[in-house]
């Protein structure tokens, strides 16, 4: 029995889906929506984006989308450490449909397959369940003729009403996404900040997602609100930070912001503004993401290996009830936790200040026999033994720890 229960343990942190994409977030992801545009993409600005601790360039929201632009970035983004997500107009029309769809995949693939820089393709952004089929059938062609690549598709998030996901549920929506296109990679952009309120579902759509990407053995990727458009409000840096560290508690491989390069609003009806880049120059938010890059990077190495076992809290709002794992309790505030096992048997929890207004000390108590946590320094990228257990967590902030399997 013994070696069962331990053979179900190995099982359920390997994962139990024998699929595994060629294509891999390694180690962890940090990209954008609106990218400068191609023709304004040289080194100067590949520069920029790499000293902001970005791994992936995304795709821009205005300009060419040539060939021939696209090669020239992906040259650029090689010189500078950096991967690409193409986006190609002939992508966007293989997801149209029709019975050119495969041969315009190809010939995209064609054109960028043998530069170095090259990640994925953009294929969809929010596609609706009448969309799947004809998506599928790209994501297909795709990994047929680059499985090496991401062929790269976002999803609406949960407050988009059933009917119009086209879906009897949110989780409906994702898993028929996960089962009929089969992505390499699940990705969903929230924007929780209105410019009076806060949305309600943040957690459940982080949790519903989640799930998902459990079941189907998939990573996934989500995009946080860097800048105020429409209904949303300027986020604060600690509200930046509370939206990146959820997301890694829930488990995300990735992180993304929307936007890098500010993009134009030619109706007047989105009014953006404020993104990381605006009117070619740095905004405030540029050191902000700077900062928060290097932290998630290293948090999301850290975590590289290692699977989403649950999400706990101690005031039984959002997650389990403790105790769980080595943790007896864990209080000083709304403070959520994601816990993660390794294929050892250990145990990492990365806790986070679900407060972004106050910053609170965590009191963390320790079930009889627990050996003393390790706890993560992101700075210099290592381990060290706990201190103490009060753990200081300022306004959206989070810290990792770890018991090592004995």
């Amino acid at each position: 029995m013994r070696r069962l229960a331990l053979l179900a343990l190995a099982l359920l942190l390997a994962g139990c889906v024998a699929r595994t994409p060629s294509w891999q977030p390694t180690p962890f992801i940090t990209t954008f929506w609106c990218a400068p545009p191609l023709d304004a993409l040289d080194d100067a600005r590949a520069a920029q984006i790499a000293a902001a601790g970005f791994t992936t360039i995304g795709a821009p929201c205005q300009g060419d989308l040539s060939a021939t632009a696209n090669r020239r970035v992906l040259a650029t983004a090689a010189r500078h450490g950096l991967r690409m997500w193409v986006a190609d107009h002939r992508l966007y029309a293989a997801v149209i449909g029709g019975a050119e769809a495969t041969a315009q995949v190809q010939a995209a693939v064609d054109d960028y397959r043998d530069l170095p820089a090259l990640d994925g393709y953009v294929l969809a952004d929010e596609p609706t369940t009448a969309a799947f089929a004809s998506v599928a059938t790209a994501v297909a062609a795709l990994r047929r003729a680059d499985p090496a690549r991401l062929a790269y598709v976002n999803l609406l998030p949960d407050y988009v009403p059933p009917p119009l996901l086209g879906a009897e549920s949110y989780d409906d929506y994702l898993q028929r996404f996960a089962s009929e296109v089969r992505p390499q990679l699940l990705s969903v952009d929230y924007y929780p900040f209105g410019a009076t309120k806060d949305r309600s579902t943040f957690f459940a759509n982080l949790a519903a997602l989640r799930s998902t990407a459990l079941r189907h053995d998939l990573p996934f990727l989500w995009i946080v609100l860097a800048m105020p458009h429409g209904p949303y409000r300027d986020p604060t840096e600690a509200e930046l930070a509370w939206q990146v560290f959820h997301a890694l508690a829930y488990g995300a491989r990735g992180i993304s912001y929307f936007t890098y390069w500010t993009p134009p609003d030619r109706t007047g009806e989105w009014q953006h503004r404020n993104g990381i880049i605006a009117n070619g120059e740095p905004t405030p938010r540029y050191a902000q993401v700077t900062r928060l890059n290097r932290i998630a990077r290293a948090l999301g190495a850290a975590l590289a290996g290692w699977r989403s076992l649950a999400i706990a809290d101690g005031l039984g709002e959002i997650g389990a009830p403790w105790p769980i794992g080595p943790i007896a309790g864990l209080d000083g505030g709304p403070i959520t936790t994601g816990l993660f096992g390794d294929r050892a048997g250990g145990i990492a929890a990365l806790l986070v200040n679900r407060d972004y207004r106050t910053a609170i000390t965590a009191h963390l108590q320790l079930r009889d026999g627990a050996a003393w946590p390790e706890v993560f320094d992101p700075a210099s990228e290592r381990w060290r033994r706990a201190a103490g257990l009060d753990l200081p967590l300022p306004a959206g902030e989070a810290v990792l720890l770890r018991w090592p399997a004995s």
